[in-house]
């Protein structure tokens, strides 16, 4: 026994030998890439590499290579950089207009059979050049950080539904649901904006929902945990909701499975009203006229997906999972038929002086 456990040890020792070693100081490791389709069907790649100078500032370094076939695409810029490039550290990817257009699953499959790429790896759009946008200085802590940071903290506290990765193939594999991603927006080239939310039928961007839709989008999608919406009272009045949180249910018929009742609860406080004082018919009002706008929005986002033909809130999915047997060939034409219901609760929990 004792002779087979120093057996079993020197083995160990062996393997580990075989394991390859990569130096940090001796690669390149990419930080964000993007890719663009060009008038002859030619591709276009460009990979971010940031290096760290001794006063702790970042310089942002660029390969951009073109190719007709994708996979050539790391060849050519393999072929630029003075070290092997490792896809390690990618925190971003984007792809421009033209190519999520086309279909965009053929980059993200080579994500999704490397190892190495982490899944919270955020995939993005652009209106414009994808590669424009890596192209920029966006301050001292790098581009790939700000891109990062720019998608990370519009999901935590604006109106971006959670995505990334290992969501998008998720909802590009799940029958029943069709994925979406941020659009981005270079402003200059100090500056990049969330401009709306790219939904995709299937791998192809069919649809960019405007930034003033995408708060009631993630009502039905997602969850709010720290948002804010300002609600019209009308005669010059307004009443700012912060801190929201919202979750939702979706409720298929059992009697009439063509109908689907869709359930939303909001929480939030009032830091601001443009009235006079803060009643407790005011916070009565307030409610009130955030459900009716939030009844309206989403019935109208529901019913714009019905003559879009794409499904992001995952309605046929539902359908599967309540129906027990439900034969998925036929969602197609059932989907067209479904009708909805918009129910909103919402409870103001904290305000500012009664009186």
């Amino acid at each position: 026994m004792k002779n087979l456990f120093f057996i079993l040890l020197f083995l160990m020792l062996l393997t580990t030998g075989c394991v390859p070693k990569s130096i940090i100081d001796d690669i390149n490791i990419e930080a964000a890439s993007a890719f663009d389709e060009l008038e002859d069907d030619t591709f276009v790649g460009t990979v971010l590499i940031q290096e760290y100078l001794p006063d702790q500032s970042t310089e942002n370094k660029t390969f951009t290579a073109t190719a007709k076939l994708r996979r050539d695409l790391l060849l050519n810029i393999q072929r630029q950089s003075s070290e092997p490039l490792h896809l390690g550290g990618l925190m971003v990817t984007i792809f421009g207009d033209k190519l999520a257009d086309r279909g965009i699953m053929d980059f993200v499959d080579n994500y999704q059979r490397d190892p190495s790429i982490g899944a919270r790896n955020y995939l993005a759009t652009s209106s414009g050049s994808a590669l424009q946008i890596l192209k920029g200085e966006y301050g001292p802590r790098g581009n790939s950080a700000y891109l990062n940071n720019l998608i990370e903290h519009n999901m935590k506290y604006r109106d971006l539904p959670e995505t990334n990765l290992h969501i998008f193939i998720r909802d590009f594999y799940t029958q029943g649901k069709d994925p979406y991603l941020p659009e981005l927006h270079q402003i200059n080239n100090e500056k990049v904006e969330i401009s709306g939310l790219s939904l995709f039928k299937k791998d192809r961007e069919v649809h960019v929902l405007s930034t003033d839709k995408m708060f009631f989008f993630k009502l039905l999608a997602d969850r709010h945990s720290n948002g804010s919406f300002k609600v019209d009272l009308g005669s010059g009045r307004e009443a700012e909701i912060k801190s929201i949180s919202s979750k939702h249910k979706i409720k298929i018929s059992k009697k009439n499975p063509s109908q689907v009742v869709i359930h939303i609860k909001i929480k939030g406080v009032i830091p601001e009203y443009t009235g006079e004082q803060i009643t407790p018919k005011i916070v009565k009002e307030v409610e009130k006229a955030l459900e009716k706008k939030v009844n309206k929005e989403c019935l109208g986002l529901v019913k714009q997906f019905q003559e879009q033909e794409i499904d992001p809130v995952g309605f046929g999915f539902f359908h599967r999972k309540q129906i027990r047997g439900y034969n998925f060939k036929r969602w197609e034409d059932d989907y067209k038929r479904l009708t909805f219901k918009i129910k909103t609760d919402v409870n103001i929990v904290e305000t500012g002086v009664l009186e």
